[in-house]
């Protein structure tokens, strides 16, 4: 992640990265693209290889939203879409209402 970037534990499983200043919103499908990529190796942990898998649902502040409570609505609803359609991927909320 950049220095401007924030990221946070929301709770259990659910972590939110905020992404400031990109320019382009094609920069976020590429940023979506390394953490999968970074995932998909399993995690080595007191000798135990652990997998991880991701559903990352992606809100647009102010494309999708008017607010930080919409923001997370959405992509929170762009995530379980993912989720419906396989895991370990990613989606624009943007995809999921079209």
């Amino acid at each position: 992640m950049r220095q401007n970037d924030t990221v946070a534990r929301l709770g259990g499983d659910e972590f939110i990265i905020l992404l400031s200043d990109l320019g382009k919103i094609e920069f976020v499908a590429g940023v979506a693209k390394v953490i999968l990529g970074s995932l998909r190796e399993p995690f080595v942990f007191a000798d135990h290889k652990i997998n991880s898998h991701a559903s990352r649902g992606i809100a647009v502040y102010p494309d999708d939203c008017e607010d930080i409570d919409s923001l997370l609505k959405k992509s929170d609803m762009a995530m379980y879409a993912v989720k419906t359609q396989g895991r370990n991927n990613y989606k624009f909320f943007s995809n999921v209402i079209n």
